[in-house]
């Protein structure tokens, strides 16, 4: 039986549940409170109750990237730079699930932050959190074919036929 490195553990428990937190709030967001709030209340009260939301939610996108950032750059030197990882395309999937990332980072601190700025988002945010989600999709499967590269993921399997000797 392998050892288990708790450390390890800890990092990915906290990283996937700040995942969980961060896209599972935007998808309440894009798919419920939006259209639930456009069927039941005036845009007055539409937009006190996105003010509402946007100084709570705030909070948690930036605790959740902040958990991300930590614990994605942890997991990464202790799963990805190991040896009998090959770089390629190991290496080119983690940076691809990077900038993937830094878009939603960005997007979730605009849509959720009070610049002026980005005001042209926050009027259309359906858009940008359907942006959102199909990226975080993108990072999921990113992170599955990463999982399988390292060895993590079970192999084929085998024939009821095959022996377990082989």
């Amino acid at each position: 039986m392998n050892d288990i490195d708790f450390a390890v553990l800890a990092s990915r428990w906290l990283h996937i549940g700040a995942v969980v937190v961060a896209i599972g709030g935007t998808c309440f967001v894009r798919f419920v409170m939006i259209p639930s709030a456009k069927a039941a209340l005036d845009d007055a009260q539409q937009e006190r109750l996105r003010q509402a939301v946007r100084t709570r939610w705030a909070r948690l996108v930036m605790m959740s990237i902040t958990v991300l950032l930590v614990t994605g750059g942890f997991n990464f030197v202790m799963l990805g730079m190991r040896s009998g990882v090959e770089p390629m395309p190991y290496h080119a999937f983690f940076g691809i699930k990077v900038l993937a990332a830094f878009v939603i980072f960005f997007v979730a601190s605009a849509l959720t932050g009070k610049s002026v700025a980005f005001d042209a988002m926050r009027a259309h945010p359906k858009k940008w959190l359907s942006l959102m989600l199909v990226l975080a999709a993108m990072i999921v499967l990113l992170s599955g074919a990463m999982a399988q590269l390292r060895g993590a993921a079970p192999g084929p399997i085998p024939a009821l036929s095959e022996s377990p000797e082989g």
